[in-house]
């Protein structure tokens, strides 16, 4: 049984078990203000003034803010006591930590992930009551909750697989690390790197039940706006759904229109003896130091090197771990290229420019300056770490010495935050540096803009005797001017443009997208802000130089498509000029959003012509259109894929350990970032793979005679049978423990004995082994389905049949059984995220509905590769599937299945056939009509064309139901109604309300297909 009644002292007792220490008296009474306004009932469903959460928390920096996501979760699983009284928990169930440096949204996701791990494996006490509330609420039910995971804690980098697992279930309690962008482009509808009919999902979920903590950074302000004017547009709705959204900034000098601030009341951050008046007295001491001759052509190489010296001059026996932060990338990378030469030291360089799958590497160099390890390092020699502004915000990482390029002072002020983080009794000290041509009255910072030279001159004008500029918290907040001063000295806040009803109209439009629409970035970031980045990653087994190669490459990408752990951020605009041929070092700065050059030279090089890359749309991508080398092409928000051994330099695109791209082959990370976004494995062969990627093994040199023989066979349809077993032998070689793979090919070994597990026995290779390409560019393709148990839980479950990389199942699923199993999920859903039980019905009722349409003959006949269906029990999904373009257009045609045919236009029509089966309100009828017709994210507000003029009767019987319908469903025509319903629909229940409910039934159809691979339905 939950525990009736929970406060802020069962608070600190969950703290005290989590980390081992007790909250801090803030902690303490913010828990308090939640627990206590948490309960009381409320009728807004927008931004509510004086809700539990405040509008801001304003604290300075090494407050331990990352708790606000601690209080989120405890203030959740006290809510479990409401399923037991059959009320709706209202307290958010998915708390995002938002923040727009990119390092620190995988350094929050990493606490996340402890606190997650504590409650799941907990036994006892107080974390073990709060875990079994968590799960009670992720299942909805206060029974059959024991298999259901507490807490589910997610990354959202660049929008692909990986990274909407976030998204799984509604009911999930959820604690999400993002940027600006990530969740901003989610919440308008217009998700970045996703394909269209996603959005709704990511939209309606973003704004319902949810927490968004805004860490204090460089644009916090705009997307504040923005997420304000989303909070009144939800309530714009005759019948509102009353589901929470609180946006919460974390900032140390919140906009001045706010009126419900939270902030430290107690007397602990001037009490020496406490662990937070320790971090606010500690000494920083800063010296002051102009670099006069850094200016123009010399600037570069003068700039680098007097950074250097800095840095060496403050190490001795105390300070050994000493931070570098500069501005822009080209310089953090030319002072890192300058240290790493040196013996004596360690260099480190942290950007946002960095694949996550090399980047854990690097922040493992790191551990021994986590905060908690600061008392108690030793360091074997000195440890320099070169960052750009990644490291502002939130870095739980703990200096002896700083050196930084002067900046606004707001950003000073968070760098110096890293500098003696915890209060240490040692002689911290700092140096400030400014190149010569960042002074004078026409200095006019891209980033920082007046307020770099309005800083400078400042310090110097508060400099003691001795030169220096103490950054203790309580030694420079007396000192801070006020009002219009202040912010002459900080970063320009910009604002975001005036959000009007147009444009949420606009951007609810999903499918098709109205042209023009709105751009959503300067609602994200400003209105000069720059573009969005694009996410890049390289694969070895493209050859997009001719037609046919070409069209191989998207087979290929559709079978193993990108996956965020392999991927980099890089700004639109420098990418551009990289395609243009352009090799210019990155002089951008390091934050999400910040402005950049976005157009590209039109005299490019030679090379130019030859750097052809691919726009990975999903499903979407185009042969004609989105295989380019034109940079105007390419959009923000893209992810890009580039054929490894691509002639423009690698390395003016991102950061990565020398390991990962010798040779250049080796940048190809996509089985092992497939493996962990899907928790499927993936075996790619091919020659550019094996022969410069793969590590010198003998299971190399079987891979090459299986491309030579027994592969071409199979091509042919000579003897499948001998590729396969051949296939077989390799992977029981490359499992073998005698590859004896070096660390980073551990993976490869896993995989192959994943993949050997799986298919040994009697069952056959064939439906599962993909041959794709000609000639010297073949690949052979070994695609797993079954999930590894151990990646399961992390992984992206989405499984639209629109995606083929999700198609795959292990087994035939019967048509009638998916239904109801859908509609079971559906109907648990819907209650337990508080919905009335006549509206609960409605969601169940598309849910047993929603793929009735499948029973077309022709659909069957796809279903089994274009074999010809001879009836029988209606298939949902089949083994048969087929997963490239090609193969599925040659199934496609032998089906008569019409090209662009959408298998719940007809369900709908089955539906509107048996009014039995439907809702008797007008209003939930055409609910339900819209949410089957809309569960693929098509009809909003427009059906899609397909040339159909088949006349054959489709039937079902269904709960004693009979369905038909003759005839093409002519749902594309404009008189239809389809646009009419949503609009309806539109209004009744909001632009995010309406999306939060197709949420509810499209996820309840997911996870019912990810049930149904682990569950034999008896088909």
């Amino acid at each position: 049984m939950t525990k009736p009644e929970w406060d802020a002292a069962d608070f600190a007792e969950f703290f005290t078990a989590l980390w081992g220490k007790p909250p801090f008296a803030w902690q303490r009474e913010l828990a308090r203000r939640v627990l206590e306004r948490g309960a009381a009932p409320t009728d807004s469903p927008g931004v509510e003034r004086g809700g539990p959460w405040p509008q801001a928390i304003t604290l300075p920096t090494a407050s331990g803010k990352t708790a606000c996501m601690d209080i989120a979760v405890f203030a959740l699983a006290v809510q479990a006591a409401r399923l037991e009284s059959g009320r709706a928990v209202t307290a958010p169930r998915r708390i995002f930590f938002v923040v727009d440096r990119r390092v620190i949204v995988d350094e929050a996701y990493e606490r996340a992930r402890c606190l997650a791990e504590k409650l799941d494996k907990a036994q006892t006490g107080i974390l073990k009551s709060a875990a079994d509330n968590l799960r009670r609420i992720a299942r909805g039910e206060n029974a059959g909750f024991a298999d259901e995971r507490p807490l589910s804690v997610h990354v959202l980098r660049g929008g692909m697989y990986r990274s909407e697992a976030w998204a799984r279930s509604p009911l999930q309690p959820t604690v999400t690390a993002s940027t600006v962008d990530q969740i901003g482009s989610r919440l308008l509808f217009r998700a970045y790197s996703r394909g269209t009919n996603t959005w709704p999902i990511y939209a309606g979920l973003a704004a319902n039940d949810s927490l968004i903590l805004l860490d204090e950074a460089h644009c916090a302000q705009p997307f504040l706006q923005t997420l304000r004017a989303v909070g009144h547009f939800r309530t714009w709705a005759e019948a509102p759904l009353g589901r929470r959204f609180h946006p919460v900034v974390m900032s140390a000098t919140p906009p001045r229109e706010l009126q419900d601030v939270f902030e430290d009341r107690s007397d602990e951050s001037n009490d020496p003896g406490s662990p937070l008046g320790r971090r606010q007295l500690a000494r920083k001491p800063a010296i002051l130091r102009e670099i006069a001759k850094a200016k123009g052509k010399r600037a570069a190489g003068l700039w680098a090197e007097a950074l250097e010296e800095a840095a060496l001059q403050l190490i001795d026996g105390q300070r050994r771990a000493v931070a570098v932060f500069v501005n822009r990338v080209a310089a953090a990378r030319k002072t890192w290229r300058l240290l790493r030469e040196r013996e004596d030291i360690e260099a480190v360089l942290l950007t946002g420019r960095m694949r996550p799958i090399d980047k854990d590497a690097v922040v493992d160099q790191l551990k021994p300056l986590r905060s908690s390890q600061s008392e108690k390092r030793t360091l074997p020699k000195p440890l320099v770490v070169v960052a750009t502004q990644t490291l502002e915000v939130g870095a739980d990482l703990d200096f002896d010495g700083l050196v930084t390029e002067c900046a606004g002072l707001d950003a000073l002020r968070q760098r110096f935050g890293r500098l003696n983080r915890m209060g240490r009794p040692i002689e911290a000290r700092a140096a400030i540096l400014i190149r010569g041509d960042q002074i004078g009255e026409k200095a006019d910072d891209p980033i920082y803009g007046k307020a770099l030279a309005n800083t400078w001159h400042w310090l110097n004008e508060c400099k003691d005797n001795n030169g220096e500029v103490d950054f203790g918290i309580a030694h420079l907040d007396p000192r801070l001017p006020q009002g219009e001063d202040l912010a002459k000295l900080n970063t320009p806040a910009r604002d975001a443009p005036v959000m009007l009803p147009a444009h949420v109209d606009c951007w609810a439009q999903t499918s098709p997208a109205p042209s023009p629409s709105p751009d959503v970035a300067p609602f994200l970031h400003g209105e000069s802000e720059g573009a969005p980045d694009v996410q890049v990653c390289w694969r070895a087994d493209l050859d997009l130089e001719k037609e046919p190669g070409a069209a191989a490459a998207l087979d290929i990408l559709r079978l193993c498509p990108p996956s965020s752990s392999e991927t980099l951020p890089v700004p639109v605009g420098v990418f551009r000029r990289w395609l243009a041929g352009e090799d210019a070092e990155d002089d951008s700065a390091d934050v999400e959003g910040a402005a950049t050059d976005n157009a590209a030279d039109s005299r490019t090089s030679p090379a130019a012509a030859e750097r052809r890359i691919v726009r990975w749309r999903g499903a979407d991508t185009d042969l004609q259109k989105d295989i380019t080398a034109d940079p105007a092409d390419v959009r923000p928000g893209d992810v890009i894929v580039i054929p490894a051994g691509h002639p423009g330099p690698w390395e003016r695109l991102g950061d990565l350990p020398p390991d990962a791209v010798e040779p250049v082959e080796a940048l190809d990370a996509g089985d092992q970032a497939y493996r962990l976004a899907r928790a499927k494995p993936i075996l790619r062969l091919h020659p550019k793979l094996i022969e410069d990627a793969w590590p010198d093994s003998a299971p190399k040199e079987t891979a090459r005679e299986l491309l030579r023989g027994p592969a071409r066979q199979y091509e042919y349809e000579e003897d499948p049978d001998e590729a396969a077993e051949a296939v077989r032998g390799l992977l029981r070689e490359l499992a073998e423990p005698a590859a004896a793979f070096p660390e980073r090919w551990s993976w490869l070994s896993q995989a192959a004995g994943e993949l050997d597990k799986e298919f040994a026995g009697p069952k056959r290779l064939h439906p599962d082994l993909h041959f794709v390409g000609k000639e010297e560019n073949e690949s052979l393709i070994l695609v797993g389905r079954r999930r590894i148990a151990e990646l399961a839980r992390e992984a992206d479950s989405f499984s639209d049949e629109d995606d083929a990389a999700a198609s795959g199942i292990a087994r035939p699923i019967r048509l009638d059984n998916h239904l109801r199993g859908v509609e079971e999920f559906a109907r648990r859903y819907a209650l337990g995220c508080g919905l009335p039980p006549d509206l609960a019905e409605t969601v169940a009722c598309a849910g047993l509905l929603h793929d009735t349409g499948k029973a077309d003959p022709r659909f069957q006949s796809l279903l089994q590769g274009g074999a010809r269906w001879l009836g029988g029990e209606p298939l949902a999904k089949s083994t048969a599937m087929p997963k490239t373009r090609s193969a599925y257009e040659r199934a496609r045609k032998a089906a008569g299945y019409p090209q662009g045919g959408r298998h719940e236009l007809l369900s709908m029509r089955l539906a509107e056939s048996a009014p039995q089966l439907l809702p008797e309100s007008d209003e939930l009828r055409d609910l339900t009509l819209y949410l089957i017709a809309a569960h693929h994210g098509r009809c909003r507000p427009f059906a899609p064309a397909a040339a159909d003029n088949h006349d054959e009767t489709v039937t079902f019987a269904l709960s004693g139901a009979r369905m038909q319908r003759s005839g093409p469903t002519r749902l594309e025509r404009l008189d239809s109604g389809a646009a009419e319903r949503y609009r309806r629909l539109a209004r009744r229940y909001g632009w995010w309300g309406l999306a939060w409910l197709e949420a509810l039934l499209r996820l309840a159809d997911w996870q019912r297909s990810e049930w149904e691979e682990t569950h034999d339905d008896g088909a």
